[in-house]
């Protein structure tokens, strides 16, 4: 059993299904089935059950065996981490993607900030769509990315380093009338019926909407897409439709036009700095360990 069996089970575990975890895993439906088969054969226990071909359920075998499996690729990552310092600093520039969000969660501001006290460090900071941040740091083009924890489920942890730098919650935005604005907790099925604006794929918000929605065998009635926040929340006043966005992201951009409720069950998200494994040293994590001080007193801050 390899770490990146163990990977492959949570995405399943997550997903419960074979087919959806090998399009984020990057590997063949053939494959990842025969890495679970492994497991199990490693562990001469059934962890899941595939009789229903639509939603595959887990064992209780198979639950326990998640959240062993959660704390070892957690161990696993801390060790790289740790690691990381001791490997010769061999290149003193560094281009990071990040999604959209360096400004809400004052990223760009932390990266200048520790820019200036290392000169010769030479620091670029680019933003784009989540996908696009991904795939480019998959192509070499990013020597690493801020992301969000949707948007790395697939990467293998042998191959890439993904260390939390703040957590955020997924919030629904509704307009000041709404009818379910009175409610301070808001169940999925009671957005059954209500239109949503949204980021669209690869935002890492889309993703985790359309999983909650699943999970309550629900299709969400998605009738817009825009990549701004502006945007989405322009197409909120004077309607009944509704949005979802992470609550630092949205901040900024609150009026008394709108109200941010939480889930009944709410969805925490970590914003993650990833990196290929091999490439860590004490410039990385002397970024890394920089950006995760300040970012947790700016969350401090505003909470």
């Amino acid at each position: 059993m390899t770490i990146n069996d163990i990977q492959a089970y949570i995405m399943v575990y997550e997903l419960r299904h074979i087919s959806n975890a090998a399009v984020e895993l990057h590997m063949s439906q053939s494959e990842l089935s025969k890495r679970i088969r492994a497991v199990e054969n490693d562990l001469n226990i059934k962890l899941i059950d595939t009789y229903n071909k639509r939603r595959l359920q887990i064992t209780p075998a198979g639950e326990t065996f998640y959240h062993h499996a959660l704390k070892m690729i957690g161990d696993y990552e801390a060790m790289m981490h740790d690691l990381a310092p001791n490997r010769p600093t061999t290149r003193h520039q560094l281009k990071i993607g990040s999604i959209p969000i360096s400004g809400q969660y004052n990223i760009a501001q932390k990266m200048a900030s520790f820019a200036a006290t290392h000169p010769e460090v030479q620091l670029q900071l680019i933003e784009d769509e989540g996908n696009q941040v991904l795939q480019r740091l998959l192509d070499g083009e990013f020597q690493a990315a801020i992301i969000r924890d949707t948007q790395t489920r697939g990467l293998q942890p042998t191959k890439f380093q993904k260390q939390p730098l703040l957590s955020d919650e997924l919030k629904i935005i509704l307009p000041a009338d709404h009818p379910l604005a009175a409610q301070k907790i808001i169940r999925i099925h009671d957005l059954a019926d209500v239109q949503l604006a949204t980021l669209p794929p690869g935002s890492g918000v889309y993703e985790p909407v359309m999983a909650l929605f699943a999970r309550q065998n629900l299709k969400p009635h998605i009738f817009f897409e825009s990549t701004h926040i502006e945007t989405l929340l322009g197409m909120l006043p004077g309607s009944n439709n509704a949005t979802f966005l992470f609550k630092q992201s949205v901040a900024p951009f609150m009026t008394e036009a709108f109200v941010m409720r939480s889930l009944a069950i709410p969805f925490i998200s970590q914003l993650n700095f990833v990196y290929p494994q091999r490439d860590g040293n004490q410039l990385m994590t002397n970024l890394i360990d920089y950006l995760m001080t300040n970012a947790k007193t700016t969350a401090s801050a505003k909470q």
